[in-house]
């Protein structure tokens, strides 16, 4: 009997353990689940949507601009040369235009035959498209973002294209949309930071202009680089595009810029700053804006 009793006491001291451990991988088990939820819960939350808190628009501007002496910012006659610059190839997604669609600067020398006057274009949102593309790890693939929320104002002046303007070219962040709504709400919540409206907008301000011809023909495509400053979650970095531009006609622009840029240089997703890697996105991200402009009044 005494042993008895002593090993019925074993068995419910062993059951009492097992109950404690059990109750302990539950509480842990509980404990990510309620973690985890509770992160899907604060990204739905602080994601908001991708509704813009206002209609797109930049700073607009003036032929009478040409009149005043030349602006390091957001003129386009700095560092102009002839150079044919080399889009970038590093391996991962891109957008480039094709070659066949892009002359060098030297075809498009040839004189015209009418003389046309310097014109102020806008940029059309509906027909505009700002996009990023980067690779992910988990899961593996590559995500691209659209929005079609973009603005800007261009001068041309046909017969001395050193003498024309890039203004701001404005995009709303918070209207960018992937192929996952989730995702899209990460990057409004924790990536770009848009849901906050100091950090909706982002603004390219061009600085210079290299690989300008001398002279614009109608119906020919060139290709520059614009540089300039790009502002992300308040930080701004300058960064060159590579830029195909076709002058459709006296009265509409097509073009389409693309670059290469590192998240970690705007402070996006830095790990030492999340203290662990949890989001498995590369470090390049291609960004490409491709638009239309119609010429406008003034």
């Amino acid at each position: 009997m005494g042993y008895s009793r002593y090993a019925s006491n074993v068995q419910v001291r062993n059951n009492g353990w097992k109950m404690v451990l059990f109750g302990l991988v539950m509480l842990g088990i509980g404990a990510v689940v309620g973690g985890v939820g509770g992160v899907f819960l604060f990204i739905r939350i602080t994601g908001g949507t991708a509704a813009p808190s206002a209609p797109i628009s930049a700073p607009t501007l003036s032929l009478e601009m040409l009149g005043t002496p030349t602006a390091p910012t957001g003129a386009l006659g700095s560092g102009s040369s002839t150079e044919v610059p080399t889009l970038v190839n590093d391996g991962v997604t891109q957008f480039a235009p094709t070659a066949a669609s892009v002359v060098s600067p030297q075809a498009a020398i040839a004189a015209t035959s009418t003389v046309l006057a310097p014109q102020l274009f806008r940029i059309v949102s509906d027909e505009s498209e700002a996009r990023f593309a980067v690779s992910e790890t988990v899961p593996l693939g590559t995500a691209v973002g659209r929005t079609n929320q973009v603005a800007g104002d261009i001068i041309v002046d046909f017969n001395t294209p050193s003498n024309s303007r890039i203004g701001v070219i404005r995009i709303n962040l918070r209207t960018l949309q992937t192929d996952d709504a989730d995702r899209d709400r990460s990057i409004r919540c924790c990536v770009l930071l848009s849901a906050q409206d100091a950090y909706e907008f982002t603004d390219f301000v061009p600085t210079s202009i290299s690989g300008l011809p001398r002279q614009v023909q109608m119906g020919q495509t060139i290709v520059f680089r614009v540089t300039g400053d790009l502002t992300l979650r308040g930080t701004t970095r300058s960064v060159t595009f590579d830029v195909s531009l076709t002058v459709v006609s006296a009265n509409e622009l097509r073009g389409m810029g693309h670059t290469v840029v590192n998240r970690s240089d705007f402070g996006i997703l830095n790990d030492a700053e999340n203290m662990f890697d949890y989001h498995g996105v590369a470090e390049a991200v291609n960004l490409e804006f491709e638009f239309v402009a119609r010429a406008v009044q003034q």
